[in-house]
């Protein structure tokens, strides 16, 4: 098995992402959109999948302006079961034109043809040849659960086997939209069985919130409670002084995101353990946060975010946390143990990536 490059003393390095990789060259297969020249974030995203959605509403049958641009994929699950054929057949259509663009994305990894290799720039043979190597590709996030993931799974697979390649094995994970807040539980340590751990997963998109009840060093159940929608998660800001207003706008969001959950568990009658986890769709390393993407802001609020969280929380209300910070792909694939030679792929407003254990 080859050595897994994207790993450095287990922490993910910031050029795993496969949002950059460049379709210089597209892959020898029956795909005929236009592709070349586009990065894999150009084609497929969830704001990507909205935006089909909503130029087709009404085919699809959706009065968009009376609902939240976040939950349209929903609706498009709605609409691949509908009993209107015309609607169906719109939402299949949809759902064949993202699963060709994850299935074209998919075979540059694998052939890793000489012109793409020369367009990723901070990819040696190293990255390319362990992707060859790859047998298992776990899809998780919104986007891979089910229908819209069964969909996705069916044209990356039709495409791979009409190009003659050897394709990867596609699982859909289970549960996949908090596959992230499950992944998490692994980090958690033997507490008392009177308290529970709170567990975050900040997104692009949604705040997904829990508390895990535990059994010594076993999970006995995830209690999920209400997502809410992420804001001030805007990246890419070139003025400096609206970052920085940007950056304590999240920060105040996401310091009461918490709090409001701690009342919120508390009021339930519960003991809340003082070991929080927190995934986040971002690099980060001990508690400190890359200069990446729409949390990458929170770097200018403190060096390590996660030990500002804890002084914060002190200083709210009056009880000591700390926090363990993961990036969200490797939350994720920490629940995937089992499987090796795997990468778990997040399907949401970017690619997320995380490599389980075993690799």
């Amino acid at each position: 098995m080859i050595p897994n490059p994207f790993l450095k003393e287990g922490v993910l390095s910031t050029n795993a992402s496969i949002n950059k990789l460049i379709i210089a060259k597209m892959p020898g297969c029956t795909v005929a959109q236009p592709l070349a020249g586009k990065s894999a974030q150009e084609i497929f995203s969830t704001d990507l999948l909205i935006q089909e959605i909503k130029n087709n509403a009404k085919q699809l049958q959706i009065d968009i302006s009376a609902l939240e641009e976040k939950y349209l994929p929903l609706y498009l699950e709605n609409c691949l079961e509908s009993a209107d054929s015309n609607v169906r057949a719109a939402a299949h259509s949809i759902m064949k034109l993202f699963g060709e663009r994850l299935a074209v994305i998919l075979l540059c990894l694998k052939e890793g043809s000489p012109e793409n290799r020369s367009a990723r720039s901070d990819w040696t043979t190293e990255e390319w040849d362990y992707w060859h190597s790859l047998q298992h590709i776990i899809l998780v996030g919104g986007l891979a659960s089910p229908p819209l993931g069964e969909q996705l799974k069916y044209y990356v697979e039709r495409v791979f086997l009409s190009s003659g390649k050897r394709p990867y094995t596609i699982i859909l994970g289970k549960d996949s939209t908090y596959a992230g807040l499950r992944g998490c539980t692994t980090y958690l340590e033997d507490i008392p069985p009177t308290q529970v751990n709170l567990i975050f997963d900040y997104g692009q998109s949604f705040i997904k919130r829990s508390y895990a009840i535990m059994d010594g060093k076993k999970v006995r159940d995830i209690v999920i409670l209400g997502k809410t929608l992420s804001r001030h998660v805007e990246w890419d800001i070139q003025d400096a002084d609206f970052e920085k207003k940007e950056a304590l706008e999240l920060n105040r969001y996401f310091l009461e995101t918490i709090t409001r959950t701690v009342h919120e568990v508390e009021d339930r009658g519960l003991e809340i353990h003082p070991h929080i986890i927190l995934s986040i769709a971002n690099y980060v390393k001990n508690g400190i946060i890359a200069n990446r993407g729409g949390y990458g802001k929170l770097r200018l609020i403190a060096p390590d975010y996660a030990q500002y969280l804890s002084k914060q929380l002190k200083e709210c209300l009056g009880k000591d946390y700390y926090f363990t910070m993961l990036h969200d792909g490797t939350a994720m694939a920490a629940g995937y143990a089992d499987y090796d030679n795997s990468v778990c792929i997040s399907l949401g407003t970017a690619f997320g990536v995380g490599f389980p254990a075993s690799n």
